[in-house]
């Protein structure tokens, strides 16, 4: 709004009689109603909702009854309808469809053009067009704006400035704002007017590489913001889970965080603390991950096949273990797979609850889902987290009618402190006491495993040496009575014949890199031999125990020979 739209209100709202009321908005592609729930915790009305996807209609429909809910696409409805069922509206906010602009919903390159999901954020544009309201919200991935080589994102920003709004845009990380996850979103806020929105500076601050922990601390103290509120402080004081949950319990008596606490209230029982049953082959590998850890630190024989030829320097987070210190990696749609991300319990050999999927994305305990758990967890990983949308429904008042104007209905959210630790929950078995006392990310080697299957054979050897000068490798381990080396290679950087396969990115140069590691195994085991020495060769997919069983026989057949003897 200009200068003398500013100026209108606030003469009107000198008037004898005038009242103001709370902003009214409409939420197009509600979900499970995130951003409903958001601005309506930050005072607005939400009058009218609608979505394609039937758990979710059902959902938004039992926390919300009061708003006219359409169950059906907005491709099927027009903006005149929607405009006279609305009524008055000053907002319309909205998450089209994300998967055609997710890594998720890529396989090969971008989804195509041709795509109809693309064109779902147009619609809102001719809602926005029709009902002309004083701002819009428009959420989704950051990929929304990169897609096409950001021509998506010029034509999206181009179609509402169009309509006379001063259109914003930013990427905003959800747990610098007091949500424990990291959470990245892109929002497009439209104010009508010539007046530039402004997103809300960040109240919280973290990091989460190990290494660097320490000089996001001192930034974040610099700066004066809180930490961010991590896994344990959302989901600590929920109760264990024998089996699959249930969808109804009492709350456990145990200290609650201020995180905890709001969660908490306007709830008597806890609802939704349920899970899909672990298949036994995922409860195995995970068991061997630490907490912050990931398929790396599983056993590479263990590892399935699709495992094989990833190399260990990846950024994939697949069957990882939360850090209860820290917040949680981004809740997808399916948080209840243990394979799909970093969606493991942080003491638990199982996957996140419905509930506690709900904690971590900030929904009140209050706040019930329908369907079944996978429908559930599918419909909170689409939603955008209610404590963002109240920080942004907050400054969207602000930006509408003044600051001092909006905290008549608008109030600020109120900061969440982060507790200064919560204690551990009991360990369930000895392994899991072992890794619960331990507490650090480790790397499991495979060598490390044949080492522990030679030594209970009675072996003893010398590990991470080089058998003769001159060689430019060290052997993993080293006989040298018999004069036998071992070497354990990886799959991914010695080339492995079985699990070998192009790298997404990069491609030549990895392929360079295995090439040049490739012709320097063959140029070791060419020095070792000439010197009278044998080299066995192990793959880190093999069976620890079978992979002994070769090299004993070898270094006591070797022990046997006369000439081994003389050595």
């Amino acid at each position: 709004m200009g200068s003398a739209g500013l100026s209108i209100f606030t003469t009107m709202a000198r008037l004898p009689g005038y009242r103001r009321r709370p902003l009214r908005g409409i939420d197009l592609f509600c979900g499970a109603g995130g951003l409903t729930e958001g601005f309506k915790q930050a005072g607005y009305e939400i009058t009218f909702a609608l979505d394609r996807d039937k758990d979710s209609c059902a959902t938004y429909s039992r926390n919300h009854p009061e708003v006219d809910l359409e169950f059906g696409s907005i491709t099927d409805i027009s903006p005149d309808e929607i405009a006279e069922r609305a009524g008055v509206v000053d907002v319309v906010i909205g998450g089209p469809s994300c998967q055609t602009f997710s890594t998720h919903g890529r396989k090969r390159g971008w989804v195509p053009e041709g795509d109809d999901r693309n064109e779902l954020w147009e619609h809102m544009l001719a809602v926005v067009d029709r009902l002309n309201p004083r701002a819009f919200l428009l959420e989704n991935v950051p990929g929304m704006v990169y897609w096409q080589n950001g021509h998506m994102g010029k034509t999206i920003l181009d179609g509402f400035e169009a309509l006379g709004y001063t259109v914003t845009k930013e990427i905003l990380l959800a747990a610098d704002y007091g949500v424990p996850q990291r959470r990245r979103r892109l929002f497009i806020v439209g104010i009508r007017g010539g007046r530039k929105f402004r997103f809300p500076e960040p109240t919280h601050m973290g990091g989460w590489r190990r290494d660097t922990l320490d000089l996001w601390e001192k930034e974040r103290k610099s700066n004066g913001l809180l930490r961010h509120i991590s896994v344990w402080d959302a989901i600590g004081d929920l109760p264990r889970i024998e089996a699959t949950g249930e969808g109804e319990v009492d709350y456990p008596d145990v200290r609650l965080t201020a995180y905890a606490r709001t969660m908490r209230a306007g709830s008597k029982l806890l609802k939704d603390h349920e899970i899909n049953a672990l298949p036994e082959e995922h409860r195995k590998l995970v068991h061997f991950v630490p907490q912050g850890g990931t398929w790396r630190d599983i056993p590479p024989h263990l590892l399935p096949d699709r495992f094989r030829g990833m190399r260990r320097t990846d950024g994939s987070n697949l069957v990882g273990r939360l850090d209860p210190a820290l917040p949680s990696y981004t809740i997808t749609t399916q948080f209840n797979n243990v394979t799909t991300g970093c969606n493991t319990h942080p003491y638990a050999d199982r996957s996140l609850s419905v509930r506690e999927g709900a904690r971590l994305q900030t929904f009140r305990d209050r706040y019930e889902f329908e369907g079944s758990v996978t429908s559930r967890c599918r419909q909170i990983g689409n939603a955008v987290p209610p404590l963002l949308a109240r920080v942004l429904a907050r400054e969207v008042a602000v930006a509408i009618q003044g600051r001092a104007a909006a905290d008549e209905f608008h109030p600020a959210p109120r900061r969440i402190h982060p507790a200064k630790q919560l204690p551990a929950p009991p360990p369930t078995d000895a392994v899991t006491r072992a890794r619960m006392k331990k507490q650090r990310r480790t790397n499991t080697k495979p060598e490390t495993m044949l080492r522990k299957e030679l030594h209970a054979a009675g072996l003893r050897y010398r590990v991470n040496e080089k058998p003769i000068e001159g060689l430019n490798r060290t052997a993993d381990i080293v006989f040298a009575s018999a004069r036998v080396a071992v070497f354990v290679d990886g799959c991914f950087w010695h080339g492995c014949p079985e699990h070998a396969r192009d790298t997404k990115s990069n491609t030549k140069w990895w392929a360079d890199k295995i090439k040049a590691n490739k012709k320097r195994d063959v140029d070791t085991t060419r020095q070792l031999e000439h010197a009278d020495w044998t080299v066995l060769r192990i793959w880190e997919h093999e069976d620890p125990s079978e992979a002994a069983q070769r090299v004993i026989e070898q270094v006591r057949g070797a022990d046997l020979t006369p000439t081994r003897r003389a050595a």
